[in-house]
């Protein structure tokens, strides 16, 4: 039976949703508050436009009634018909206004003489103000009730004018329903919301597409995470846009390559540090086991896996010295020392400690320090232990007992004194230079156990140069061609300076 799963709809707290609320809700809002404020200006201006229309359309009105009337041959019934016809074009009802129903009674002897300044009192044309306007050559629009109650907007023009004589004015007035204008104000409303409506369907669509292709690198992203909580350190996020969210996820990615990284150095760093405890630790239970058990050892050989003993322990204390040292520095709670320490004298006091291997190697050491060169703020054990290595490396890779040449040369920086360390030892392949730091890391040539050591002295001066601020590098032509190491010690620790 195959299950079918429903998919999940997003839940109000997810990024998309709320994403989509707010971008559309503002939309809407400000669309709508706009759409308002629109419809009230095309609102104003739909009735001017429908007022003016009406006024152009009485005028003409005006102007064909005028021909009709000047012309002898129309009768009654084609001006009836003519009449009619602008009714239904319009949509409304028209009346011609006769002298009759403007004649205002005057003083006897003088009925339909004066001027015609309104229509009599008590007619239906009474406080018409269309009228009173076109008896003045005006033409108004007027909305009031008409004869039947309802509300209309009604206009008029003067077909005859009148005169101071026997010309009477004659008038022609046009009501038009209101519901005309208000069908027409609903169109217009209808439109704008119509347009806004679809302006909110293309900005939700717009958001849909937005908060999409932002959920996306960050849906891949939790993939990654979710694949580096299991173990998988391999996985990457494949999002190489050159916007914020890519910037995150080369951040990712780089984080996921330290990380990865860090645990294959951690794995081979226990691998190699199980392996150099085991192999001196096998030794001495070997000879221990040969001098509790072996009663057919003599005394020198008791003596001699005495000493191999002894040799072994001491090998392993400083391995796990130097452990102790490198895990101080790298999770950094190691000290940094204040001491001023002159390199002309520190340099001349390590010399004679090597003063023995040197001349077991026949090997020439020369120092060669300016004499302007400013004292450093370090502990002696650090820089002891740093200068140590890189000379106890030169001694142990120069090759025979041929002899050779160590030059060690100091000068002063603005910010540091400088230390190049040059030997003429058996070298370094260029492949093998930048792994040269990593922990437990042996050149080729030199993983036989004839040469003594753990892998660990190149790495732990990095540690401790890079604590001060400092820097370290080697340099090396080739094999067989000698090999320089430059040490760069500021005058005072980085992590002093920013005190």
């Amino acid at each position: 039976m195959t299950i079918h799963t429903v998919p999940r709809l997003p839940s109000i707290n997810s990024i998309r949703v709320r994403l989509l609320l707010v971008y559309v809700g503002i939309l809407v809002v400000g669309f709508a508050v706009l759409a308002l404020v629109t419809g009230q200006q095309i609102s104003s201006a739909a009735r001017v436009d429908y007022e003016n229309r009406l006024k152009n359309e009485i005028r003409l009105i005006a102007q064909g009634i005028r021909a009709s009337i000047t012309d002898a041959t129309v009768s009654d019934g084609t001006f009836d018909t003519l009449i009619a016809g602008y009714e239904a074009e319009i949509g409304g009802d028209l009346t011609v206004v006769l002298p009759e129903d403007l004649d205002r009674r005057g003083p006897p002897g003088q009925q339909g003489t004066g001027p015609r300044n309104g229509p009599p009192p008590n007619s239906r044309f009474d406080g018409a103000p269309e009228i009173e306007s076109a008896l003045r050559g005006d033409v108004i629009v007027i909305q009031r009730r008409d004869s039947s109650g309802h509300d209309a907007l009604f206009t008029a023009a003067p077909v005859i004018e009148g005169q101071q004589g026997p010309r009477a004015p004659v008038i022609v007035q046009l009501s038009v329903p209101s519901s005309n204008l208000q069908r027409l104000v609903l169109e217009r409303w209808v439109s704008l919301w119509l347009l806004v409506g679809l302006i909110a369907l293309l900005a939700l669509i717009a958001a849909t597409l937005l908060a999409r292709s932002i959920i996306r690198p960050l849906d891949a992203l939790r993939e990654s995470a979710v694949q580096l909580a299991k173990g998988d350190f391999s996985h990457r996020v494949a999002y190489n846009q050159k916007d914020e969210i890519g910037e995150v996820a080369r951040a990712f990615n780089e984080m996921a390559h330290q990380v990865e990284s860090m645990l294959d150095e951690q794995r081979a760093f226990a691998s190699n540090t199980s392996h150099e405890l085991r192999t001196p630790l096998t030794n001495i239970r070997l000879r221990s086991e040969a001098l509790r058990y072996d009663d057919s050892l003599d005394e020198a050989m008791g003596e001699r896996y005495i000493t191999e003993i002894d040799d072994e322990a001491n090998r392993m204390s400083g391995l796990i010295e130097d452990l102790t040292l490198l895990s101080r520095f790298d999770a950094g709670r190691a000290e940094l020392g204040e001491n001023q320490i002159d390199m002309a004298q520190f340099a001349a006091s390590l010399k004679q400690r090597f003063w023995p291997q040197l001349t077991a190697k026949n090997i020439r050491f020369e120092l060669a320090t300016q004499p302007d060169v400013q004292p450093v703020l370090a502990s002696l054990n650090h820089l002891t232990v740093v200068f140590r290595n890189l000379i106890d490396n030169a001694i142990k890779y120069m090759p025979g007992a041929d002899g050779g040449q160590i030059t060690w040369m100091t000068s002063a920086g603005v910010d540091g004194v400088c230390s190049v360390i040059q030997d003429t030892g058996r070298g370094i392949e260029a492949e093998q230079l930048p792994h040269l730091f990593e922990r437990f890391y042996r050149a080729d040539k030199a993983r036989s156990r004839d040469i003594p050591g753990s892998g660990l002295g190149l790495a732990i001066v990095k540690s401790i140069v890079d604590a001060y601020g400092g820097t370290v590098s080697i340099a090396s032509a080739g094999s067989g061609k000698g090999t320089t190491v430059t040490v760069f010690w500021p005058y005072r620790p980085v992590a002093l300076t920013s005190r």
